[in-house]
């Protein structure tokens, strides 16, 4: 401290010839401390800066990996859905039925002896079809093939029930209520 004060005496009691003397003797001195200073001031901005731009692109990663996280959340939600879409089983109205237990008929030799209309009723989220049949089967063997294949179709078919029996002449007649569901999507 007492080096400052004697400094500073020193600076009020010169005149401007002798401040300008004291510049130049101590010209070198003052160069590098400018220098010095001028550099660690150049360092910290530098420093600041790059810190700065650090910052923001640490923050923009992080933004874009959000959102990648995001999308993929989207594209396994939608693959979700299409895969619960492709699911559901196939529509089938009134008049699909009717023809699609025909054509498993003929398949096994089954003759339609009657057929009750179909009867739709709407359940809030599907629509129950129900239609009944009386049929005729050369045998138990081809009855049998033909609920199985009702039960394997690739509709939302149902049994809903059936009853038969066997005449004299070893053919069986039989009744069968079957159930469609379509689903509203």
């Amino acid at each position: 401290m007492a080096d400052l004060e004697k400094l500073t005496s020193q600076l009020q009691s010169m005149d401007m010839a002798q401040f300008a003397d004291a510049l130049t003797e101590n010209q070198n001195t003052l160069f590098k401390g400018i220098l010095v200073v001028g550099s660690v001031a150049l360092g910290v901005m530098m420093f600041n800066d790059h810190h700065a731009k650090e910052i923001a692109l640490k923050t923009k990663m992080t933004q874009m990996q959000q959102k990648l996280d995001t999308i993929k959340s989207r594209d396994a939600a939608i693959k979700d859905l299409d895969d619960f879409k492709a699911s559901i089983p196939k529509k089938i109205n009134e008049f699909e039925l009717i023809t699609l237990i025909s054509d498993y008929t003929k398949i096994y030799n089954i003759t339609i002896s009657s057929l009750t209309p179909a009867e739709s009723k709407d359940m809030g989220l599907f629509d129950l079809i129900n239609v009944s049949f009386d049929l005729k089967a050369d045998n138990y063997k081809d009855m049998m093939l033909f609920l199985r294949k009702i039960e394997k179709s690739n509709f939302s078919l149902r049994i809903n029930s059936w009853s038969g029996h066997e005449e004299d002449d070893g053919k069986m007649i039989f009744v069968i209520e079957i159930s469609a569901v379509l689903v509203h999507t």
